[in-house]
């Protein structure tokens, strides 16, 4: 990472949040300290970042600004069928390029996602960042990065909706009597290698039950795992949200393209729990590769899904109407992509376009597939989509899984055979050229109206600045850290008007919600709460030995953030280049500058630097039509007056003022006044 970044430390001079609010990370943090197993406890918070890599701060902004867009952004649940077959958590404890296929919190997931949800929803009402005056507008909507599921499977896919629904989620897989071998009653509880009463203890796994190998001074928790699988309520996010498709959403565990042999494993009665030696994860690894096997219930839900049928489980009676997104997919491109598609764009309110992309690398290739890329018509819808976004006046957010940085996979959609397996990839295009990072940021750098591309897949919180060759325009990268590894939290996003011809992008991180202290080690699990569930997981993720409690932070300049942009022309509703906010405004204002309309026939302005009156000038006479300049030589500027006669009589002309300075760039206002006639 970059250790020196072109950032000014400012806190802002204002309360972190309205009294009696949840904190976010301004007002406190949740630190890990300890040995193997970490304490979770309260620290003091980050304080706020301004980033002026796009455009300069001017001072005074908090006392202009207006809130004109608030959502949030959660990412990475990797929402975990732990019991499957399919999956293959031995690759973590072998000499494999592999990490991450096994993570001893997996099974508490579900119960720290709830809990997330509920810290979100604390802050629905007002956003923490006040716009002039005090005003703290509602959220308008959330939006989830990708990586939702873990594996592609049907049954951890529609966990997620449960979760962002609300209601009665069950945890839990497997059915009684699907497999002969398996003792009734079986399915009711965990099956994995978080227990070790189901096979040989000769694999480091972390069990509750009994911790012993490298998680012998871990706490014990007698039965926490079948607790973990039993059903619990969750209320939903309290706003509508809006998903996209992640690597884990779309692969076999992130990595592969699904195929015949592995829905039969995943689908089956027979799990790998230590494979020994590891041969290679071949397609019948289960049946081919010697080691500890184990019969499993089996569960119908367990398949892998196709595109199709996950928007379709987002959607229906009783869920969001819009299908979380997904009922806005182009027509036309689902059915040139055979029902593949899984972009969308929408607008939120009006001004705004957001898109989804889709950024999964559907050739499926184990190892590069887990980055992503962009297939060829996908890519020239994107550029269509923001054009038309462009020519009605809209600003563009972005939002998908792969940030530009991990935009890298070559691998060609036809890598994989086409149609013939649920799950894999049935659009019939031609996918190449694949488009990477660099084809991206491109194509968006030609765009002054793009924001921000929003994303996750790293598990880290990360912004960058993205910006054109001359420096005159650019966009924000916005990397949020993930739900399922440390440290767990999310992002409260606020668009800020400055009034200044500048707008600040916010961004705020939230912890999840629910305590952070553990029950004591010992203790049996069956009485525990699904909040004591999430904050065990939580403190098993800070203690995690691969991920660590360190990674997923990033650097100061990445979390709590002010993110400076222009504000670009041509927008209908940020800075002086809207006509109709301007004609309401009698103080103008652009890049510091105030023209303030003084004098009964409206023909002087006041200028005002700084907030501090300097000095009238009369920028314009109008007399037979013609312009005239004005300079003001103590404040270098150059002030333009253009006139176009409406109304009865000609009598009210619609002014283009025009300001240039030296050091604070330009902008343009619109305004209609009252002039008096010429002598």
């Amino acid at each position: 990472m970059n250790a020196r970044l072109p950032i000014s430390l400012a806190l802002l001079a204002i309360s972190a949040v309205p009294a009696g609010a949840a904190p976010t990370t301004l007002d406190e943090t949740v630190t890990a300290t300890g040995g193997d197993f970490k304490t979770l406890g309260h620290g003091p918070g980050w304080g706020r970042v301004v980033r002026e890599e796009l455009s300069r701060g001017i001072s005074g902004r908090e006392n202009r600004r207006n809130n004109v867009l608030y959502f949030s952004q959660l990412s990475d649940f990797q929402l975990a069928d732990e019991e499957s077959p399919a999956r293959v958590e031995f690759l973590d404890v072998q000499s494999t390029p592999f990490t991450a296929a096994w993570r001893p919190q997996e099974a508490f997931v579900p119960h720290i996602v709830d809990q997330s949800i509920r810290r979100v929803n604390d802050f629905a009402g007002a956003s923490v960042v006040p716009a002039a005056g005090g005003k703290r507008p509602p959220m308008d909507f959330a939006i989830t990065t990708g990586d939702s599921a873990d594996s592609q499977q049907r049954n951890e896919t529609s966990w997620v909706v449960q979760l962002l629904e609300g209601g009665r989620i069950h945890p839990n897989s497997g059915v009684e009597g699907g497999c002969p071998g398996v003792p009734a009653g079986e399915a009711a509880r965990y099956t994995g290698v978080q227990d070790y009463d189901d096979y040989l203890e000769t694999s480091p796994f972390y069990d509750p039950d009994a911790p012993n190998g490298p998680y012998a001074g871990w706490p014990s928790y007698p039965g926490l795992m079948d607790r973990a699988q039993q059903p619990f309520d969750t209320p939903g996010l309290a706003m509508p949200s809006y998903v996209a498709f992640g690597n884990h959403d779309a692969l076999v565990q992130g990595n592969q393209a699904a195929n015949p042999s592995f829905e039969a494993v995943g689908t089956g009665c027979v799990k790998a729990f230590a494979p020994t030696p590891l041969e290679g994860l071949t397609p019948t690894f289960p049946t081919t590769t010697p080691g500890q096997l184990g019969q499993v219930p089996s569960d119908p839900e367990r398949r892998f899904i196709a595109r199709a049928e996950y928007r379709a489980l987002h959607g229906g009676p009783g869920k969001q109407a819009d299908a979380h997104g997904f009922a806005a997919v182009d027509p036309a491109e689902a059915r040139a992509s055979n029902g593949d598609a899984g972009y969308y764009s929408w607008a939120p309110k009006k001004g705004f376009r957001f898109i989804s992309i889709d950024t999964v690398c559907n050739g499926g290739v184990a190892g590069p597939a887990a980055d992503g890329n962009i297939d060829d018509p996908q890519f020239k819808w994107i550029e269509k989509e923001i054009g038309a976004a462009e020519r009605r006046g809209e600003l563009i957010f972005l939002f998908g899984h792969h940030p530009i940085r991990s935009l890298t996979c070559a691998v060609p959609d036809e890598a994989q055979p086409r149609g013939t397996t649920p799950g894999t990839d049935i659009d019939p295009r031609d996918s190449s050229p694949i488009r990477r990072g660099p084809d991206l940021q491109e194509m968006l750098l030609k765009h002054p109206l793009v924001v921000a591309y929003v994303a996750g897949h790293t598990h880290e919180h990360k912004a960058t600045a993205f910006k054109t060759g001359d420096g005159r325009s650019g966009f924000w990268g916005v990397e949020t850290a993930s739900h399922v590894d440390w440290p767990i939290q999310s992002r409260l996003i606020d668009l800020m008007d400055n009034q200044d011809g500048t707008a600040s992008l916010f961004g705020t991180v939230i912890d999840t919600a629910g305590a952070l202290g553990t029950p004591a080690p010992g203790t049996n699990a069956a009485g525990f709460t699904s909040e004591q569930i999430a904050a065990i997981g939580r403190a098993v993720s800070a203690s995690d030995p691969q991920a660590g409690s360190t990674y997923g932070l990033g650097e100061p300049g990445a979390r709590n953030v002010e993110l400076m942009l222009k504000a670009p022309v041509g927008s209908t509703v940020l800075g002086t280049n809207d006509g109709a906010k301007s004609r309401r405004a009698n103080a103008l204002a652009v890049r510091g500058l105030r023209l303030k309309v003084r004098g009964s026939c409206k023909r002087r302005v006041t200028m005002v630097v700084g907030g501090k009156r300097r000095k009238q000038v009369q920028i314009a006479t109008f007399r037979r039509g013609k312009k005239r300049l004005a300079r003001d030589r103590r404040y270098p500027h150059r002030v333009r007056v253009e006139r176009r006669r409406i109304g009865k009589k000609g009598k009210r002309v619609k002014l283009n003022v025009q300001v240039k300075t030296k050091d604070r760039g330009s902008g343009t206002f619109y305004r209609r006044v009252r002039l008096c006639r010429s002598r």
